[in-house]
C-alpha cells in the first residue's frame, strides 16, 4: 500500500504545481511589437500628473543616468512603445505613469507598495513583485495589463 500512496501523493503535488503556474500571468502571454522610430517630444503641459511629476517623468523618458542607476533603463522600456516611469510617494508607496513614445502623451499608472516589474516587449505589469520577504501587509503581488485603446491599466489578478 505504501508505494501506491507515494505515487498518488507525487501525482497530486505535480498537478498542484502545474495549476499554480498556469494561474500566474506571465510576460510571454502579453507580447507586443516593439516600436522602431524616433520618440515624440514629451507633452507635459495640460496634464496635471505630468506637470506635478515633470522631473521624474522626463528623466525616465530621456533615460537619465541617475534614474537608470536606481530604476533601470528608461526610454522605451514597456509594452512596445511606452516609457514606464515611477517615483516614491512615501514609505511603502510608489506612483507611476507611462509615456507613449509615439505621441509623447503621459497616462496614469498604478501605485505600488514596493516595486514594479515590466518588460519592453510585454503589456503585463507586475506590482509588488512576488517573493518580497517583508512583513508588509499591503505588498501582495498584483498583475495589471495595459489596455491599448483606453490607455488604462486593468487589474487581472
Amino acid at each position: 500500500m505504501k508505494p501506491y500512496f507515494k505515487v498518488i501523493t507525487t501525482l497530486f503535488l505535480i498537478s498542484v504545481v502545474k495549476v499554480s503556474f498556469a494561474q500566474t500571468p506571465s510576460f510571454g502571454n502579453y507580447k507586443t511589437k516593439i516600436f522602431i522610430g524616433r520618440a515624440a517630444k514629451l507633452k507635459i503641459k495640460g496634464n496635471a500628473l505630468a506637470e506635478r511629476y515633470k522631473t521624474a517623468i522626463s528623466n525616465s523618458y530621456n533615460d537619465d543616468p541617475y534614474i537608470r542607476k536606481f530604476h533601470g533603463k528608461g526610454g522605451l522600456n514597456f509594452a512596445g512603445h511606452y516609457c514606464f516611469a515611477y517615483w516614491g510617494c512615501g514609505s511603502d508607496c510608489q506612483q507611476s505613469a507611462i509615456v507613449d513614445l509615439q505621441t509623447g502623451k503621459v497616462y496614469d499608472g498604478p501605485t505600488a507598495a514596493r516595486q514594479f516589474e515590466y518588460r519592453r516587449w510585454s503589456r503585463l505589469l507586475i506590482v509588488n513583485r512576488p517573493g518580497d520577504k517583508s512583513d508588509c501587509a499591503v505588498c501582495q503581488p498584483e498583475y495589471w495589463i495595459l489596455n491599448e485603446q483606453t490607455k488604462h491599466f486593468v487589474k487581472i489578478k
